[in-house]
């Protein structure tokens, strides 16, 4: 029996009744599709003013040739529009799908530590984080201007769109990046067909040190529009701090019998000790119906659990999801 389903070889399964887009998934690929309309940052005299998550604006230089970005989604975009030479700095781990598509670099320190010494010697022209980095943000400010790409998951195709076009008109690369933006919504189109043919109840569960914790992984559930095993969690209220994952309710699980399970090994991606098919083989997961059929995915931990959000990561985790179906 397959414990860890590869994901390289698609298959397929007799389709079931189709599922519509909704309102919000079409709207979503009509702005990626129709580009030439979509908005971008407005230029001024002295750059290129972006909007923030907290909804300020901060003006970043055009066409900055010394990137440092702590942000792997924002690194791949980059790399799929020709602009991998611009990357100065970045912190360690990067994803090994990046790795032969970058040029020696500077070293910016972890993803929750960055060496602020070498980042003044290297002096970028621009820094991008995301959420992971937290206040250190602020600090990073002070060495050069500094774009958070955070992406909100509840509308998580139009903070893509918006990332992608952001970096397009910062280095005079928008026509490259609506292209690049009409085919990505195609293939998210023929995705979401795949998998709502397919109808399977999913669970998206992160592994940490033994434990599994459902994920709201807004690829799967949000851009693919998966049938959930699980209801969605309540959003929390405005102002509410971000409770931290906790541990599955195994007996739930098997109550609720997913038919395709994802794993992102977070163990994996931070070098410690990865799930191993013997573990999993021992636990109630085996028993749903995703572990008699085989349909138990182990997704590759770097590329879910410390990228995404860009042009090529997103391009690979459609890929990887929609072999599942």
């Amino acid at each position: 029996m397959i414990w860890f389903l590869t994901c390289k070889r698609p298959r397929r399964f007799p389709p079931v009744k189709k599922l519509a887009l909704s309102a919000s998934m079409l709207l979503a690929l009509t702005a990626c599709s129709s580009s030439p309309d979509a908005p971008t940052p407005p230029a001024t005299s002295a750059g290129l003013s972006v909007g923030q998550p907290d909804g300020t604006q901060i003006v970043v230089p055009r066409n900055p040739r010394k990137v440092v970005s702590f942000d792997f989604g924002s690194v791949d975009t980059l790399v799929a529009l020709g602009l991998g030479d611009r990357i100065a700095a970045t912190p360690s781990g990067v994803p090994a799908y990046l790795q032969s598509s970058l040029p020696a670099r500077a070293d910016a320190g972890s993803m929750k530590e960055p060496d602020h010494a070498a980042l003044r010697r290297l002096n970028p022209d621009v820094i991008m984080i995301t959420g992971r980095q937290g206040e250190e943000g602020q600090a990073l400010a002070k060495i050069a201007p500094t774009l958070d790409m955070s992406i909100n998951a509840r509308d998580y195709l139009s903070g893509f769109e918006h990332n992608v076009l952001t970096l397009g008109s910062m280095f005079d690369k928008l026509p490259e990046a609506q292209q690049q933006l009409r085919v990505m919504a195609a293939k998210i189109g023929q995705a979401h067909t795949r998998v709502a043919n397919s109808g399977r109840r999913t669970l998206v569960l992160t592994h940490n040190a033994g434990n599994f914790s459902p994920t709201e992984q807004p690829l799967i559930y949000s851009v693919l529009q998966a049938p959930r095993a699980l209801p969605a969690p309540p959003a929390p209220k405005p102002g509410e701090p971000r409770q931290r994952p906790q541990p599955v309710d195994l007996d739930q699980v098997l109550a609720a019998d997913p038919q395709v399970i994802f794993i992102i090994d977070r163990s994996a991606a931070i070098g410690a000790e990865p799930l191993s098919s013997e573990a999993l083989r021992a636990s109630p997961l085996s028993r749903t119906s995703a572990g008699r059929e085989g349909r138990i995915v182990y997704l590759t931990p770097a590329l879910w659990y410390l990228s995404g959000g860009g042009l090529l990561s997103m391009s690979l985790q459609l890929d990887e999801a929609a072999a599942a179906y």
